[in-house]
């Protein structure tokens, strides 16, 4: 069962985790979306002068009807997702897939993240069977595998 694994942070540690953790498991291919024009994290979630949606993604072009399972892992910024996760779902068919979603966050606002990604994902074809919150503290603390932390939550 081949697997994408999508994943955006603002914090280096989570993303070096993330990356481990798709590189332990053999089947697993990771994406990392980044801030390609470096602007601040208010800015990037919550800015009036948003770049063209679909312009710094032209480089993470994939053909998803390979994969079987997509997980998508994201930080929850005052209940919002990363405008690059948002836009690449938009940009990608997700039309009959499974989705699993791990969103890097406490309490409200990660609350809030979730019902966001459900939506965009929702919207764009997609089923969510799972969404998960990960406390980004802990994950830094332990310094353990992502996919290993939320394995009997996702069944990854």
């Amino acid at each position: 069962m081949n697997t994408l694994f999508v994943y955006c942070s603002d914090d280096d540690t989570v993303n070096s985790l993330c990356n481990e953790s798709a590189l332990k498991k053999r089947d697993t291919k990771a994406l990392k979306l980044s801030n390609s024009r470096n602007r601040s994290t208010f800015s990037r979630y919550f800015g009036i002068n948003r770049p063209r949606r679909y312009s710094s993604l032209d480089k993470y072009d994939v053909d998803i009807d390979v994969f079987d399972k997509i997980i998508f892992a994201c930080d929850g910024f005052m209940g919002e997702i990363p405008p690059e996760i948002s836009a690449f779902i938009t940009k990608n068919n997700l039309r009959y897939k499974t989705i699993d979603c791990i969103v890097f966050g406490d309490g409200k606002s990660a609350e809030r993240a979730k019902d966001s990604l459900r939506v965009r994902v929702s919207l764009s074809g997609g089923t969510v069977r799972n969404v998960v919150s990960v406390s980004r503290k802990e994950l830094k603390y332990e310094e353990e595998d992502v996919l290993f932390s939320v394995r009997h939550r996702l069944a990854v």
